[in-house]
């Protein structure tokens, strides 16, 4: 009997996870370097040598940057990803989709997820957002009995609103430094940087060369007090930034938070202001508390969603 596969991708700025996919299943994965590939071919070239597939049912790509009638292109990079070149290509049907909408539609079937705090309410609207490279958002609305809608978002890119006079006066050191200060300005790999810069100007020290890495690693325990007061400072805007999107959009079926940085750090999320900053909401806190919030845990969930979208 032949056994339909298809192709999955979750290409990001850095990195680009691949797997195929058959009956339901991720079957075999691979992760290559965005970076080093020349255009989308070359990459999809590397994938077909590092997995061996050769007869594909269908594919499909999810790619960290807006997507247009077939064509996303990597907002913090240079690959285009065109799904009639690549449907030539790969000679099967492709779709190209927004990474966070393949995230979105992996969330009714994710099995690793560490609830902070609310109480689960079944079929209601659900969002994510989360931290990587960029800063990415969608919303998963229920469609009918058992289907689900996907509204892609750029939400990432809107304007960040401090929460606290600390975050006012760390975005005042920002807009020294930025045109415009968005949600991904400080809600990313590169936004720790960001944070790490404008609280050693608030400490009157002098910034050292510094990775997002070495932040996480070095702030989780306080053994660096800079670093422990970003990631504190970081936990907290997202806090504020998740419970802006669950009002926006009236999340009763939850807020889940993924991306590459908090899942590492899901023992420090839970202690931190994340869920106090979530809720606090004024006359509609009661509302926000009631929202629950779930740390993405699942190896892979782009894959999955990717899977999910086909």
């Amino acid at each position: 009997m032949n056994t339909s596969v298809f192709l999955l991708a979750d290409v990001g700025a850095t990195n680009a996870r691949f797997a195929l996919g058959s009956e339901g299943e991720l079957v075999k994965t691979a992760s290559l370097p965005t970076t080093q590939a020349r255009d989308a071919g070359e990459l999809i070239e590397w994938a077909r040598g590092a997995l061996g597939f050769s007869d594909l049912v269908g594919s499909c790509i999810a790619v960290a940057g807006p997507v247009h009638n077939g064509r996303g292109t990597i907002t913090n990079g240079t690959l285009e990803f065109d799904a009639v070149r690549l449907s030539t290509m790969l000679n099967c049907p492709v779709s190209v989709v927004n990474d966070f909408h393949a995230l979105a539609r992996s969330l009714p079937v994710l099995k690793r997820l560490r609830q902070i705090g609310g109480q689960q309410k079944g079929r209601r609207p659900k969002a994510v957002i989360g931290p990587g490279s960029g800063l990415g958002m969608a919303v998963l609305a229920p469609d009918g009995a058992s289907g689900w809608l996907v509204f892609a978002s750029e939400g990432g890119h809107t304007d960040m609103a401090p929460g606290t006079p600390l975050e006012q006066e760390i975005l005042q050191i920002l807009l020294a430094e930025h045109e415009q200060v968005h949600w991904e300005t400080v809600l990313s790999g590169p936004g720790l940087v960001n944070l790490y810069r404008a609280v050693c100007v608030l400490w009157g020290v002098t910034p050292l060369e510094i990775t997002a890495e070495r932040i996480t690693s070095s702030g989780v325990d306080a053994d660096e007090p800079i670093c422990h007061q970003v990631l504190e400072l970081f936990f907290g805007i997202l806090g504020g930034a998740a419970g802006n999107l669950a009002l926006t959009v009236c999340a009763q079926g939850g807020v889940y938070i993924g991306g590459g940085i908090v899942p590492r750090l899901a023992d420090f999320a839970v202690t931190s202001a994340l869920r106090r900053r979530f809720d606090e909401r004024g006359a509609l806190r009661v509302y926000t508390e009631q929202i629950p919030l779930y740390l993405i845990l699942d190896d892979n969930p782009g894959l999955i969603g990717a899977l999910q979208s086909l």
